[in-house]
């Protein structure tokens, strides 16, 4: 009995939800986004996930950049990215190999091998995301560079996917 109770419970506070957020169906309003797929709504209810600031914002926050130095900022963490990119995908190979080799029965010191590999990866992977904040902190004024503790946390990781400024 409990357990019918609950996914009624949940089923009608999806359903609400779905309505709230423009999902249409018995009359409802659509909201934004047309047929049923947009965000808003007549509810005026905040939409989970939207307006979160893109990583060039939040780091534009945090240090109070001004117009120059956040297209530098950009510029650096572009070319970073493009320098990542293999490293990247040789990461995405390695883990691979790990994954298959250990499935595959190989013996303790292939596996190994084939994890001083991936060590030697995300080395360089942290040399690339160290670079690059250390090329940021060195065009930001004292008070700015204060505020960087923040900023050096947000970077590990910055590379690992195909854009530095979205999260994926």
């Amino acid at each position: 009995m409990f357990c019918k109770l609950l996914l009624t419970g949940i089923f009608v506070t999806t359903f609400v939800f779905a309505q709230a957020r423009g999902g249409g169906g018995m009359g409802g309003d659509m909201g934004e986004g047309g047929a049923g797929g947009g965000r808003g709504g007549s509810m005026d209810l905040p939409s989970v996930g939207a307006g979160r600031p893109s990583r060039l914002d939040q780091l534009t926050q945090t240090l109070k950049l001004n117009k120059d130095q956040k297209k530098e900022v950009k510029s650096i963490l572009d070319e970073a990215q493009k320098e990542a990119t293999p490293v990247r995908e040789q990461m995405a190979k390695s883990r691979a190999a790990i994954g298959d080799a250990i499935q595959g029965g190989k013996s303790q010191d292939e596996i190994n091998q084939l994890v001083s590999s991936e060590a030697a990866l995300e080395s360089q992977m942290a040399g690339i995301e160290l670079g690059a904040f250390a090329k940021i902190f060195k065009g930001l004024d004292k008070d700015q560079q204060a505020n960087t503790r923040s900023v050096f946390q947000m970077m590990k990781g910055m590379f690992n996917g195909k854009n530095w400024n979205t999260e994926e």
